[in-house]
């Protein structure tokens, strides 16, 4: 049996690999601030290295999949020492502790690490991050790089599905909670994204992880590429909502004080398809959440 340490999951991400988990896998979970009932789950913060260390000798695992970090672009832009403090300095906590038991440490990172200046982006393409939490993102991963015995590095893009109770939301939420109310949702329509079913998502991680491959980089995401206008449409066309109330508008338009976004980061994904992992479209997505 393999044991399997997931950090963050009461993560999006975290909700997906858990059901997703392969056959002779034993998965033990952690939690910051939302506990999930009725899970087995570690209470864990990551920047306590001695709790780091108590939760990895109790567990003694194999594979590590590091989903625990600050997540939302906004609030990294206005808190750098914060997200630092977790998204790096509390990721080598958790490296160092995964070479401890000789695991594959895997670090879930993000298409914020470019720039969106030259798409599409293969795993070999430079990093010019230009916000806060694409910097810090690009920091963890050079950190992982060289300081993890076995690694993989996933870049999974705009992920969407139903977050457990008390989750941050996604963009698909947060559409779907609008809609229902008869709420209009402005959508930028000149930046583009890849969005990917999250539990899809899950799946190609355990995949890659069963591969063998070790200290590579995949990117993870699906072949669709949308504005986010045309994600809202797409969503508002499959639960049978107002169209009309998904409106578009400029990044330009965007509220002061939000972070700087890329244009258009935008992925190759020969790599993953050499391996046969392909991601499914968004109606496809949808109509498996559904």
């Amino acid at each position: 049996m393999q044991k399997v340490i997931l950090t963050g999951g009461s993560s999006l991400l975290g909700k997906y690999l858990i059901p997703t988990t392969p056959p002779l896998c034993n998965v033990e979970s952690t939690f910051y601030t939302n506990h999930i009932p009725g899970l087995q789950i570690y209470s864990l913060d990551i920047t306590n290295k001695s709790q780091v260390a108590y939760t990895f000798d109790r567990i003694k695992p194999d594979v590590v999949i590091h989903c625990a970090a600050v997540g939302n672009v906004d609030y990294a832009e206005r808190h750098f020492v914060e997200t630092h403090a977790v998204n790096v300095l509390g990721t080598r906590n958790i490296v160092q502790a995964a070479n401890d038991f000789k695991a594959l440490f895997v670090h879930i990172s993000t298409n914020a690490v470019f720039s969106g200046n030259n798409p599409p982006y293969s795993e070999v393409s430079e990093c010019h991050p230009i916000n806060a939490y694409g910097i810090i993102k690009r920091e963890a991963e050079q950190m992982v790089t060289g300081l993890a015995n076995k690694w993989l590095i996933i870049r999974p893009f705009l992920l969407y599905g139903y977050p457990w109770p008390g989750g941050r939301p996604n963009w698909l939420v947060t559409i779907l909670q609008n809609l229902s109310i008869g709420k209009a949702t402005r959508l930028v329509d000149d930046t583009y994204w890849q969005p990917t079913y999250a539990g899809d998502c899950a799946e190609a991680i355990w995949r890659l992880i069963q591969s063998g491959k070790t200290n590579e980089i995949y990117h993870v995401a699906s072949d669709e590429v949308l504005t986010l206008f045309d994600f809202g449409l797409k969503i508002a066309t499959h639960y049978n909502q107002n169209q009309e109330l998904i409106q578009p508008m400029a990044s330009s338009e965007l509220p002061k004080g939000m972070a700087k976004r890329p244009i258009d980061t935008t992925y190759c994904l020969d790599k993953l398809h050499g391996l046969g992992i392909r991601c499914l479209s968004v109606e496809e997505g949808l109509r498996v959440m559904r």
